[in-house]
């Protein structure tokens, strides 16, 4: 489940001298779709003129290269404004990411906050706890996964057949396609643990929506090379993310960097999952229905009983509704998130708007009561927020909880195993 989560905290350094300085925890993934949001917290920091800040890595489990690209950007930005960034808590794997792609040697890395603190006021890091002891067990990793990739590439020029070779050459299986219809026919013979779709091959537009919806390739990784000029944060109204992306041009070992990171990720995550998707679309009627026709296909194989199914689809229906009406205020361009998840247990849909969050605590309080739907049509009749969404959503799922400010309201139901 793809998600970033950012909390933001004005701190001073400790000792003498103290520095004033941001800390900002992140929490999740750094990926294509969240990559706006990560943009725009540090922006918004720079803006108002903070220049010192440590990124708290403590609780990212994973960042792609145009999150990398973005925490070189701004350490120069803040080394410009007389300040300084430094990253701390950095996890191994992110770690590896991050050596490869040479952030290590521009960007300050501390075991913690405490050590980031020195790196703010200019004390130099020790080989034993900042950035240098991390290069030796980067280099000590393995040369590359041995998962199954499957590449959709046109055919002209060389392109194709560096790809393949390169990756093959990593410890992995690689089939090579060139049109849509030839990928998907082979994806039951194949089954890879990730899919390269260049989309400016035609007919590839929907292939991530194709492929997140089948049972037996949605947890496959997709990374897509999108044409260059192109926004990879922007939905046309409706749209199936995918785990990655690259923007024409870009540097072939960035791409090869994000394979292996990609295929390790999945091995981990078909220990723990079924299915994934993440899709997105915006506040327009039209946009709307698709996204609950969507989830109603997803709903629909669940291993659940009619009746279940279509309890958890009125909840599904009412998240979004909220979401849409209460969370974006009915704003056109405002997004509404899903994630789907299905473990061997368990359903999970979390839907996030974009808006302010609400008092949540005291209408979750009230649903528990006897007179639940009685003080929820007296709310409404006094002209507030009365509730009865809420009410409907807990009684049509097993575990109904908003999560942070009250944008993100999660879903849960048993599955019949």
């Amino acid at each position: 489940m793809s998600s970033l989560r950012t909390s933001i905290e004005q701190r001073a350094t400790q000792g003498s001298d103290p520095i004033t300085y941001v800390h900002v925890q992140l929490e999740g993934f750094i990926d294509a779709a969240n990559y706006p949001l990560f943009e725009k917290t540090l922006e918004k920091l720079l803006d108002s003129g903070r220049f010192h800040i440590v990124l708290d890595f403590k609780g990212v489990e994973y960042i792609n290269s145009t999150g990398i690209s973005g925490i070189i950007r701004f350490h120069q930005q803040c080394a410009s404004g007389g300040g300084v960034l430094v990253l701390s808590s950095v996890a191994r794997n992110v770690g590896i990411t991050m050596h490869l792609l040479g952030v290590t040697s521009v960007v300050s890395v501390a075991k913690d906050v405490g050590e980031a603190e020195k790196a703010l006021k200019g004390i130099a890091l020790d080989a034993e706890t900042g950035t240098e002891e991390r290069k030796v067990p980067v280099m000590a990793e393995k040369s590359g996964p041995s998962g199954t990739v499957a590449l959709l590439l046109p055919r002209q020029g060389n392109f194709a057949n560096i790809c393949k070779k390169r990756v093959e050459d990593r410890g992995g299986k690689t089939f090579l396609y060139s049109s849509p219809p030839e990928l998907l026919q082979a994806l039951d013979t194949i089954v890879p643990d990730l899919v390269v779709i260049d989309q400016r091959i035609p007919g590839s537009e929907k292939l991530v929506e194709r492929i997140k919806l089948m049972p037996r390739h949605t947890l496959a990784s997709i990374i897509l090379i999108h044409p260059r000029g192109s926004e990879i944060g922007e939905i046309d109204g409706f749209r199936v993310w995918e785990n990655d992306s690259l923007v024409d041009p870009f540097d072939l070992g960035n791409l090869f960097i994000l394979a292996e990171s990609e295929i390790r990720r999945v091995s981990r995550d078909r220990k723990l999952f079924t299915q994934q998707v993440r899709f997105q679309f915006d506040s327009e009627r039209d946009s709307v229905e698709q996204g609950l026709s969507l989830g109603g296909a997803l709903i629909s194989k669940l291993p659940l009983t009619e009746t279940e199914k279509n309890a958890l689809q009125s909840a599904l229906k009412e998240g979004v509704d909220n979401a849409v009406r209460h969370g974006n205020k009915e704003s056109k361009g405002g997004r509404v998130t899903v994630n789907y998840v299905v473990d061997p247990r368990r359903v999970t849909m979390l839907v996030e708007d974009e808006g302010d969050g609400f008092d949540h605590e005291f209408f979750l309080s009230q649903i528990e009561e006897k007179d639940a739907f009685d003080r929820a049509k007296e709310r409404m009749r006094e002209g507030g927020r009365g509730g009865l969404g809420i009410l409907l959503m807990h009684r049509c799922s097993d575990r109904l909880e908003y999560l942070g400010k009250g944008n993100v309201v999660r879903i849960e139901k048993a599955l019949h195993r």
